[in-house]
């Protein structure tokens, strides 16, 4: 018997790119499976698809319904949850992009590349070409770059992936997919490698993933890693409130002990370093502060609450 195959794929009020997908999936899967299971993730749309979804005779259709729109990485993790609890019967769950952005053919190189593979991993999809303007491409070159500054983690793919069944409970039941997808993989470190994959081109309609979005995007991988971040701005800080002091005593130096000194600068240059020096040490308190409350808040299972989301 064929092996099957289960696809999520989050949808927010994109049913016509929906529907092209289906039978995108259909191209390129056909005769391969004896059994394609789709599940989608509607994302609270407020647009409901025309007509009814249809669907192959080879593929199964299940469609989880949010109450509430909880944004693209979480919709993702609460199919991922469904796959776990339904114990959906296949080996691999490929995660997609419903637009047409993550091209089908490349679920063949996928599941090719698993099958192959002599240990239980994630394949990604790295990018090596893309279709956005030249805008995004840059901003989203600054996010790769100010993400490796803040974590020291490179990231250079999205959600597009093949999960082994093997690994489905171990995403599930971490707390940080609940914030970031890819970014949660880098960082819980559950084995990965890469496929090249070009970007494709939306089906239809505008692509959701705009300035703002980018933003939110990159505040969230970002997130995933807000201790590492934490302690890498206290050094930052450490090496700043060092050389404030040092400073502070070059210019007490040259107040007392040499002909150079200009009068008043010293007081002056004195204070505005006083200043900083407090800034820093009241900043940093802040951030120390706001962690260790944040950690007084219980950590919850994303298998344990997801279906408090769904209708």
């Amino acid at each position: 018997m064929k092996n099957k195959v289960t696809i999520v794929t989050p949808v927010y009020n994109d049913w016509t790119c929906l529907e092209y997908l289906i039978q995108d999936i259909n191209k390129s899967l056909a005769g391969k499976f004896d059994v394609i299971n789709l599940v989608v993730v509607n994302d609270c749309s407020f647009e409901l698809p025309i007509t009814a979804i249809e669907v192959p005779q080879n593929m199964t259709y299940s469609q989880v319904d949010l109450v509430t729109n909880v944004g693209h990485q979480r919709a993702i993790l609460v199919g991922l949850c469904y796959c776990l609890e339904q114990k959906i019967d296949s080996e691999f769950i490929i995660v997609m992009d419903s637009d047409g952005e993550d091209n089908p053919i490349y679920i063949n190189h996928f599941l090719d590349k698993a099958n192959s593979s002599s240990k239980d991993q994630i394949i990604f999809a790295n990018r090596s070409k893309r279709s956005e303007d030249l805008t995004f491409r840059l901003f989203y070159f600054l996010y790769k770059k100010v993400f490796k500054l803040l974590t020291g983690s490179s990231i250079s793919f999205g959600n597009f992936s093949c999960v082994p069944k093997s690994l489905l409970s171990q995403i599930c039941n971490n707390p940080s997919f609940w914030n970031h997808y890819s970014a949660s993989v880098i960082k819980s470190r559950l084995p990965y490698t890469l496929l090249a994959t070009e970007r494709s081109k939306r089906y239809f309609g505008v692509p959701k993933m705009n300035f703002s979005n980018l933003i939110l995007h990159g505040l969230s991988s970002l997130s995933v890693y807000i201790e590492s971040i934490i302690i890498r701005i206290l050094k930052l800080s450490f090496f700043i409130f060092i050389l404030l002091i040092i400073i502070g005593i070059g210019v007490l130096f040259t107040k007392y002990f040499s002909e150079y000194a200009i009068p008043g600068w010293a007081t002056n240059v004195f204070g505005f370093i006083l200043n900083l020096l407090i800034t820093v040490i009241l900043f940093n308190l802040l951030i120390i502060l706001t962690h260790l409350s944040n950690r007084d808040k219980p950590i919850f299972k994303p298998i344990s609450f997801y279906r408090q989301i769904i209708k």
